[in-house]
Order: C-alpha cells, then structure tokens, then sequence
C-alpha cells in the first residue's frame, strides 16, 4: 500500500481545478451574452469537461489500490 499517490493527487489536484476554474472563467468572459444557447452550451460544456481527467486520476489511484 503506497499512500505517496493519495498525496500527490490531494496536493495537485487542487491547483489543477484551480487553474481550470481560473481558465473557464477567463474563456466565459468572451463566450457569454453572445447568445443564450452558446451561454448554455458553455457552461454544460465547462461544467462537464473536467470530469475526464479527474475520472483517469481516480482510475490510475484505482488501478494501484487493487492489487
């Protein structure tokens, strides 16, 4: 059991949603009040987008778990 990969995503996984949070908020400012369904697509798209990688992070903490 090797917790040093618990440590790693609690310690980068913070600034990393930080920065993407930081990123959407930057791209929202030229994307929004363009016209109400690209407002909402952004924001599906933005609320959804970051899922992928934080699914790869837990299967990768998954995939060491198991054995």
């Amino acid at each position: 059991m090797s917790r040093w990969r618990h440590l790693v995503v609690a310690i980068g996984i913070v600034p990393a949603l930080i920065a993407y949070v930081l990123l959407c908020m930057f791209v929202a400012d030229y994307v929004t009040g363009l016209h109400l369904v690209v407002d909402l697509l952004f924001y599906l798209l933005a609320g959804l987008v970051w899922i992928f990688p934080a699914s790869a992070i837990v299967k990768w903490l998954a995939h060491f778990e198991a054995k």
